[in-house]
């Protein structure tokens, strides 16, 4: 089993290495870019609602109270791969030949055991936010009318370590503490096209970012009667100044005018956010569940050139058919799963007078590559198809389609107490 661990496990990252063509996105020149919002988990293929769901067999990673109801003397572990396909439209987009951009990137290590019998811990690393953006317009000079063309890229982004305690605090509630490190970089650059002046000028921003980030949770669950189990989560993050070391490069033609002047402040907020979800179950086959996120961003009174930051609101819904097997007539395992959600959700971005929105359906599915019942490995995928933006007011629309592979490992501990038998 070791063997095909690492043999899959290598096929896996060399996947994402070997081919990556970042996605563009032009709202991610505000902030931080774009929040990832999926777990890169069991949860991708519902919809991404999965605040109030749990498993003894598995780990959900959206709420920090999950992890205490696995299964004692286990060690889980798991890896997350995505393929992104966005096509853009719109009257900025001025070559409808070369509108489609892909990408396929490694996305998630995340590591879960139960340290005592009411005690769970997790830890890994996921990202966080993204940027990516390259386009070109027309800026004014500041005191002028005049204008120049001006070329704006950029690329980067935020990652978060976490490190996750869940605790039991009776048999129908469990809480959790996910305290984690934010940290990243930004590299933007302007580039004025040189009319006005012998040549272009160029102005390159090295954005350094490093800071704790925490999230509560906790769950509720309990039986209704002998076919239904019901459940409930929610989760909270306060607001948090990211702080930000800068570098700054500005230079024309060959002549450089600032070098490497570094500074250092509060660079931006990620604002108070709320999430909470409720979940059924039915003879413990069928799975239904939905997640409502909130984000306070507009208190922050963070704007600029045609934009302003608004409250964002997403809601979450998903099913999910779980096949169930039995093992010496009484060990119950996952023969496979199959799952289908969709989503919807108003940005924090209102550009031009438009709040963005993004919106998707999303199918998944799973089963177990190994017949050992007490461990083993296991693959599961989702398909989501969405939608995001506008072409109103000048904007553009982004139709995306992405397909994630996350896999699974669960085994045993080995203990001097304890035998293992397959």
């Amino acid at each position: 089993m070791r063997r095909i661990l690492f043999c899959v496990l290598g096929l896996f990252f060399a996947a994402s290495a070997s081919y990556a063509q970042n996605n563009t996105s032009p709202y991610s020149i505000v902030g931080i870019g774009d929040i990832e919002r999926s777990s890169f988990d069991r949860t991708s293929g519902m919809g991404h609602a999965g605040i109030a769901l749990s498993s003894n067999r598995t780990f959900y990673q959206a709420n920090p109270a999950s992890y205490s109801v696995l299964e004692d003397h286990y060690f889980y572990f798991e890896v997350a791969t995505r393929y992104k396909s966005v096509t853009y439209s719109g009257t900025p987009v001025t070559d409808i030949s070369n509108n489609t951009s892909t990408d396929i990137q490694f996305k998630k290590l995340a590591f879960a055991t139960k340290l005592k019998p009411r005690w769970g811990i997790s830890f890994g690393l996921m990202p966080f936010s993204t940027v990516n953006y390259s386009f070109s317009g027309l800026k004014t000079i500041q005191g002028s009318n005049f204008v120049e063309n001006a070329t704006y890229v950029g690329n980067g982004g935020t990652n978060l370590f976490y490190v996750t305690n869940s605790f039991i605090v009776n048999k129908h509630l469990s809480i959790g503490l996910q305290s984690a490190y934010l940290f990243g970089n930004m590299d933007e650059t302007e580039t004025l096209s040189g009319q006005l002046t012998d040549s272009a000028v160029s102005t390159e921003r090295n954005i350094y970012i490093g800071n704790p980030y925490f999230k509560l949770g906790l769950q509720y669950h309990t039986k209704l009667n002998s076919k239904w189990d019901i459940a409930f989560g929610a989760t909270a993050s306060s607001k948090t100044k990211l702080r930000a070391n800068y570098s700054l490069l500005v230079k024309t033609g060959l002549t450089t005018l600032v070098n490497n002047e570094s500074y250092q402040s509060n660079y931006f907020t990620l604002p108070n956010t709320y999430t909470a979800g409720l979940a059924a179950t039915l003879k413990n086959a069928y799975t239904f569940a939905v997640d409502y996120n909130y984000q306070g961003w507009k208190p922050l009174n963070y704007s600029g050139i045609g934009y302003t930051l608004e409250n964002s609101q997403r809601i979450s819904v998903g099913g999910e058919y779980s096949k169930k097997g039995s093992y010496l007539n009484n060990i119950l395992y996952e023969k496979y799963f199959l799952q289908a959600g969709f989503f919807y959700s108003t940005s924090y971005l209102k550009m031009n007078g438009e709040q963005l929105q993004d919106y998707g359906l999303t199918l998944g599915a799973g089963t177990e590559l190994s017949r050992m019942v007490l461990s083993g490995l296991a693959i599961h995928g989702a398909l989501e198809i969405g939608q995001r933006g506008t072409t109103n007011n000048g904007l553009i629309k982004e139709g995306y389609s992405q397909f994630n592979i996350t896999l699974s490992y669960r085994d045993l501990w080995i203990s001097k107490k304890m035998k293992r038998y397959d």
